[in-house]
């Protein structure tokens, strides 16, 4: 799971927008941080280790654009080191891309891409994408066309921003990985999570899988959120009601600790007003009238852990209940049909 954050309209405040964003996604993936901007080239800068690396890396550069992308990892193709940190480059330096997912058929488009050419500086999957975008380029597609081509011919799961030279909009698109927008009076923001922008604006607008968005510096609309076609997509502006500091450590030292020591708030809230204490029972009304003939708990990691002694009190209740690691989970047929599924994630990778 990794952290992407991008905007256009914020001007000479660009920068400073992107690795506050940054801040907030931290808990997305902590390991390398780096930020693109672009204007008449694309100037980036990208450090191994936390937000704090970076900000040191910056303070030495003097770096300005009109709209930018930001990127916040959590290894998954590649060590993390300051060659791996994104955002990623094409041959000629004029495309920048950031990227949260899992390419799947990254390891074919590399290989055709190096048979054709070009040069790679990391290990991860996303690289293959500045590459495919500077092909059909050369091949005389216009920035936006160019983005889709490239974006077409993935597969897995990926939520991409990119920036290219000379552009004064960022572009955008989807699949299986989350990506919401901020619209504000006179800037658009696109995010992994709303806290990334929540300082600024509480008009969010959701993608959903397959959907493009183009994010402008000026001019009206600012932002287009389009099919797979180019087809205009008429989206619903959303408002967010919670408060900014909701979502940052609230004084603890890291969010892991926050989250423990916010588990019996959070159960609380959960269960008010479904449970009636006189009686002693939980009434939810969202699952309706299910009757499943068992519970199976889906998880990766740590949580596949939690599923493990979840899958024990079920069982425990009478409830007959079994843990599946999600990898598995998706490619074998589930031993009890009937059943109620239940999806346990912490990092995202279970989604």
């Amino acid at each position: 799971m990794c952290g992407i954050i991008g905007v256009a309209g914020r001007g000479e405040e660009t920068l400073d927008t992107l690795v506050h964003g940054l801040s907030k996604l931290e808990y997305r993936g902590y390991d390398s941080a780096g930020v693109a901007l672009t204007g008449d080239r694309i100037q980036i800068c990208k450090q191994s280790g936390k937000i704090e690396e970076l900000r040191a890396a910056l303070e030495s550069r003097s770096i300005t654009g009109a709209a930018g992308v930001g990127h916040t990892r959590w290894s998954t193709h590649g060590p993390p080191t300051d060659e791996n940190a994104h955002p990623h480059l094409d041959c000629t330096g004029d495309v920048a891309v950031v990227h949260n997912g899992i390419i799947e058929n990254y390891q074919a488009l590399r290989d055709e891409l190096v048979g054709a050419g070009h040069a790679f500086q990391s290990d991860t999957d996303t690289e293959v994408v500045p590459h495919l975008i500077e092909d059909a380029l050369a091949g005389g597609a216009d920035p936006e066309a160019a983005v889709r081509q490239a974006v077409g011919r993935l597969e897995g799961s990926y939520a991409i921003a990119a920036v290219l030279a000379g552009e004064d909009r960022a572009f955008a698109a989807r699949n299986d990985s989350p990506l919401v927008l901020g619209i504000d009076e006179d800037a658009v923001y696109l995010a992994s999570d709303v806290p990334a922008f929540r300082d600024h604006t509480d008009r969010v607008v959701y993608l959903d899988d397959g959907e493009f968005a183009t994010l402008s510096v000026s001019g009206e609309p600012q932002w287009r959120v389009s099919d797979a076609d180019g087809n205009t997509v008429e989206k619903a502006v959303d408002t967010v009601d919670w408060d900014p500091e909701e979502t940052g450590k609230s004084g603890y030292d890291h969010f892991m600790l926050k989250e423990i020591n916010e588990q019996p708030r959070a159960i609380r809230q959960c269960l008010r007003g479904r449970v009636d204490e006189l009686s002693g029972s939980v009434d939810i009304d969202d699952l309706g009238d299910l009757s499943p003939a068992g519970v199976q708990l889906v998880a990766c990691g740590t949580s596949y852990h939690a599923a493990l002694h979840g899958a024990q009190l079920f069982q425990g209740a009478g409830v007959p209940a079994q843990a599946f690691l999600a990898h598995e989970y998706a490619v074998a047929p589930p031993p009890v049909g009937d059943a109620l599924v239940v999806g346990v994630t912490q990092s995202g990778e279970t989604a």
